[in-house]
């Protein structure tokens, strides 16, 4: 069974083919997923600073010569950065292991299916929420200075 996904997940894809763009709206269409989608690279970079994006999916390359590394660039740049997965028809090894030696989460192939996307982008909000999940305190000292703060929940 794939993943339901966590609630109010939001994912930014950012594909310059609008058949790209659907075929992901047909798979995350479920309660608790929002996507936004960008065609360029401006546009993404727009919507990285206004809102909250859980996780990023992105093209390969750009048609203006811009790629997935100067999105990470920006991504990294963010004081909470969401997990990048780039996407691309040629999807191999040597562009995974590229891709997470750089910095970024994921590879998926495509066309998409729908199994893939789905355990890719719930995989990055769990972890992506696992970094903000605070440490629990030894046993011999749990209990004696209250309960921790409430943890501010992220996008995903």
């Amino acid at each position: 069974m794939a993943d339901p996904g966590p609630s109010n997940a939001t994912v930014l894809a950012v594909l310059p083919e609008a058949e790209d763009r659907m075929a992901l709206t047909g798979i995350l269409r479920r309660p608790g997923w929002k996507l936004r989608a960008a065609g360029t690279f401006g546009k993404a970079r727009l919507l990285l600073n206004r809102s909250s994006i859980g996780v990023v999916i992105s093209e390969r390359a750009f048609p203006d010569g811009r790629g997935w590394r100067d999105l990470l660039g920006v991504i990294q740049g963010m004081p909470d950065p969401p997990p990048l997965i780039v996407a691309d028809r040629l999807a191999d090894e040597r562009l995974w292991a590229e891709v997470l030696n750089l910095g970024g989460y994921d590879l998926l192939p495509k066309p998409f299916a729908a199994k893939e996307v789905l355990h890719a982008v719930s995989a990055a909000c769990r972890w992506r929420e696992s970094r903000h999940r605070p440490v629990a305190a030894p046993l011999e000292t749990r209990g004696r200075r209250g309960t921790p703060a409430a943890m501010i929940r992220p996008a995903c």
